[in-house]
């Protein structure tokens, strides 16, 4: 009965929602048309037209401070040159953009991998939905020495309780500082070469792309010469700093793809207690053979949890891996992969605007295309029929309302 109730319910979401798009990375982006329930005030940012503000920053500095009500800052479509900083103060944001290839915020930055960068986040209660955060700073990367890339990250999280949805992230070293606190990633495009995944946040990655670039050597190589004389250089996709046994840090990956036209470890451990796990993931043949490195914990690596589970791909082969890769328990392994026991305990999660939650559990439930919705018509009249004849269709709504309280 729950498939059926939520297979109706996402079919008239769909029929009244614009049409969804596939992108380059291989995601499909969808728009939760009725994004509103929750929201105290939308305003919308644009550079042309009818809008409030014509910079994001200028949106994010009329929140007042101590905010408690959801504000939605909807943005139409353009590139966004800015340095964004969301005070510590304004709370409970939700930067929303209809698609990502779209709406991209950018800025040529790097140096102070904490303060780099077009966007640093310092407050608790932030959401992003269908929005590029890209640093430039590195984009000739391709034709520069190795040793000149720079730290250049495209976002800073400095607070706990973020969560971003369709979301890409796009830079060379350092691309997602994902620093302090507990964040939600789900449909994410994630891009770069070195440690372009790090700090020491909690975090869970779900359904998420995640494309390794390719890098130079140090003889200045353009990247076809590289490939064909084999001197590529190989990156490392995660970077993460558990400093000691009762930290509850960590990076988690589920249900995760990685791809890419370079090649690179899954990790390096950046604190002594380093902990990321792959959980069901297809690698492709860009990782390579030993899979991590202990980096400055060459000694001590009983300290570190580097764990793979249930992977699939030519790089997920285990032939030529660490010999000091974890093998964790079920029980383990069941608490860091759940969204409630890793990052959301105290129930934080549920505190999101309501219609965020039914739009994102009914799409993980049944992600159906418009096209796909059209052909099966006759398949939900014939349930909806049912319903009523069952006198359930009472049910239907009260149970899309009830999703929020499973999420």
């Amino acid at each position: 009965m729950k498939f059926l109730i939520c297979l109706l319910a996402l079919s008239f979401w769909n029929l009244t929602a614009s049409s969804s798009r596939i992108s380059p990375h291989g995601l499909e982006h969808k728009q939760p048309k009725n994004f509103n329930i929750d929201i105290g005030k939308t305003v919308v940012v644009g550079q042309s037209g009818a809008t409030h503000f014509k910079t994001i920053q200028a949106a994010i500095d009329s929140v007042p401070s101590g905010n408690n009500k959801w504000i939605k800052i909807q943005l139409q479509n353009g590139i966004y040159f800015e340095k964004i900083v969301i005070p510590m103060e304004k709370e409970k944001i939700i930067l929303q953009g209809n698609n990502p290839l779209e709406v991209i915020i950018q800025y040529n930055d790097a140096g102070q991998a904490s303060s780099s960068g077009p966007m640093i986040v310092n407050a608790e209660y932030f959401i992003a939905i269908n929005v590029t955060f890209k640093n430039s700073y590195n984009s000739i990367a391709s034709v520069v020495p190795y040793k000149k890339i720079k730290v250049a990250p495209s976002i800073v999280l400095l607070a706990d309780k973020a969560w971003f949805y369709g979301c890409s992230f796009i830079s060379v070293q350092d691309t997602l500082a994902d620093l302090v606190g507990r964040h939600y990633f789900k449909n994410c495009y994630i891009e770069g070469a070195i440690d372009f995944i790090w700090g020491g946040g909690q975090s869970l990655y779900e359904k998420c792309v995640i494309y390794v670039k390719a890098m130079m050597n140090v003889k200045g190589m353009m990247n076809d010469e590289m490939v064909k004389s084999g001197a590529m250089l190989p990156g490392f996709i995660t970077a993460q700093g558990r400093q000691s046994e009762q930290d509850t840090s960590g990076f988690v990956f589920k249900f995760c793809t990685i791809k890419g036209d370079g090649t690179a470890a899954l990790g390096r451990a950046y604190r002594g207690y380093s902990r990321v796990v792959f959980y069901a993931t297809n690698m492709s043949n860009v990782i390579v053979p030993q899979g991590w490195d202990a980096w400055h914990y060459k000694g001590e690596e009983d300290k570190i949890t580097f764990v793979e589970v249930k992977c699939t791909g030519e790089g997920a082969n285990k032939q030529g891996r660490v010999g000091w890769e974890k093998n964790l328990s079920d029980t383990d392994i069941d608490f860091l992969i759940n969204t409630k026991t890793f990052i959301a305990g105290d129930g934080w999660m549920t505190t999101l605007p309501s219609s965020l939650h039914i739009y994102i559990k009914c799409l993980g439930k049944l992600a159906l295309s418009s096209v796909n919705i059209m052909l099966m018509l006759p398949l939900y009249i014939c349930i909806l029929y049912s319903l009523i004849k069952h006198n359930t269709i009472i049910y239907l709504f009260y149970y899309i309302l009830q999703l929020s309280r499973e999420f």
